[in-house]
């Protein structure tokens, strides 16, 4: 008798047409152009990574290149967006722009958001599934090639969808309320202040990503998925563009839905021979690494468990899981450096230290309070001539539109606390 093992193996082997994975990866580099063109025009580089006092690298000890060969790795990120276009060079294009552009965001957690690093993962599969990038020639491949392409996406949709089944999300409407009423406030339309409003869109929102992935791997439901799609990513791009930072991830998610079109309904649209000119087989290291790969993805999010406390609230575990606009956070920080030698205090405006981006994140990541803290002490050092000092921090935080209140003690030295332990021992726990 035969297994479920045995038919999803024979599933995942099935030669399909390639036509659908060299459609989608033409449709991704042809946003990632816009984004790379974002990055070189508005000075990105210049503003985020070279200018700024303090960066809060991925890796310890990881420093950025020299400034002009900085600048450079991003036209030479550009040049391989467009190589990425065509099928001889496909592969190699996309290799040197997952390496300069995944070098770019491990570089400081201050700009990381959550399109970074599905634009990483996804132009890594492709490396590994597109290995003769064809569109115009009948290329078959496993359908495990096509299949990995479209369970990361599942993966993002239906983690992201799991993550807001929460108590702020189902019952206070939390962040979505705070989100509409910052959209009102700058739009002077009390539409999105209506309670109803507020209601459709968080439940709306919940569902959509619980329930478009399974949409999408249906046949009958992909129209319907398709539709949602559009009003879904559209209308995020309309509302965040100016309350929150989203950039082309909504157009890079439609792209998305190419993966799911018949391969053979593609070659009919496009008067290709059905007929396969080469028939491609994947070693069995690549299919077992594949699918380890997407069981990673699938469980990493859900590393916060290993450490107490809200994962929201004190951001362990928070990033790579997919945690997408589902809290909010207002924080008042002031920092304080102590001269052990006279016991004078002195306050620090760490503003002009921070961009505004890593000066938001620091309310948001508590994790970069400690390097943060470190780097004053080193500047109290060499600016100041005050050797050894005490960095504190009172750190106040109203977390879902609660109380403001401490997260760890004002009086603890920062300084000491030793950042390479992923714990957060040192957090005060949440209060309700």
């Amino acid at each position: 008798m035969k297994t479920l093992d045995h038919y999803f193996e024979q599933f995942l082997n099935k030669s399909i047409p390639s036509v659908t994975i060299s459609l989608f990866r033409i449709a991704f580099s042809l946003v990632l152009v816009f984004q790379t063109y974002y990055f070189l025009t508005t000075d990105f580089i210049q503003n985020n990574i070279i200018n700024p006092l303090i960066l809060f690298p991925f890796i310890r000890g990881l420093d950025p290149i020299s400034n002009v060969k900085l600048i450079i790795l991003g036209y030479i990120m550009l040049a391989a967006n467009f190589g990425m276009f065509f099928n001889r060079i496909a592969r190699p294009a996309t290799l040197i722009f997952l390496l300069c552009f995944t070098y770019f965001w491990i570089l400081d957690k201050g700009y990381f958001n959550n399109h970074y690093y599905f634009i990483s993962l996804m132009c890594f599969l492709l490396i590994l599934v597109e290995k003769k990038p064809s569109f115009t020639n009948n290329v078959y491949v496993p359908r495990l090639s096509l299949f990995a392409l479209q369970f990361m996406v599942f993966i993002v949709y239906f983690i992201a969808g799991i993550n807001k089944i929460n108590p702020y999300w189902l019952f206070d409407l939390q962040p979505m309320q705070h989100i509409l009423e910052m959209k009102s406030e700058l739009t002077n339309n009390p539409f999105f202040q209506n309670k109803k409003v507020i209601i459709i869109a968080s439940y709306s929102g919940l569902l959509f990503d619980l329930c478009i992935g399974f949409l999408l791997f249906i046949r009958k439901t992909r129209l319907l998925a398709f539709i949602l799609l559009l009003i879904f990513h559209l209308g995020n791009h309309f509302l965040f563009k100016d309350v929150g930072e989203i950039g082309v991830f909504p157009f890079l998610m439609l792209t998305t839905f190419i993966l799911f079109i018949n391969p053979k309904s593609l070659m009919q649209f496009f008067r290709l021979n059905e007929q396969p000119t080469l028939l491609l087989n994947m070693p069995m290291m690549l299919k077992k690494f594949i699918i380890f790969f997407l069981i990673l993805q699938l469980v990493l999010p859900f590393r916060h468990i290993l450490f107490k406390g809200n994962v929201d609230y004190n951001g362990i575990g928070q990033r790579f899981s997919w945690r997408m606009k589902i809290m909010y956070k207002e924080s008042k920080i002031d920092y304080f450096i102590i001269n052990k030698m006279t016991q004078e205090k002195y306050s620090v405006n760490i503003r002009p230290m921070l961009t505004n981006k890593q000066f938001n994140n620091l309310k948001y990541y508590p994790d970069l309070i400690i390097p943060l803290a470190k780097k004053i002490k080193l500047e109290a050092n060499e600016k100041f001539n005050i050797k050894n000092a005490k960095v504190t921090c009172e750190y106040k935080m109203k977390f879902m539109n609660g109380d403001e209140h401490l997260i760890f003690s004002p009086e603890l030295d920062l300084t000491k606390i030793n950042e390479s332990k992923k714990s957060n021992k040192w957090l005060w726990e949440l209060k309700d």
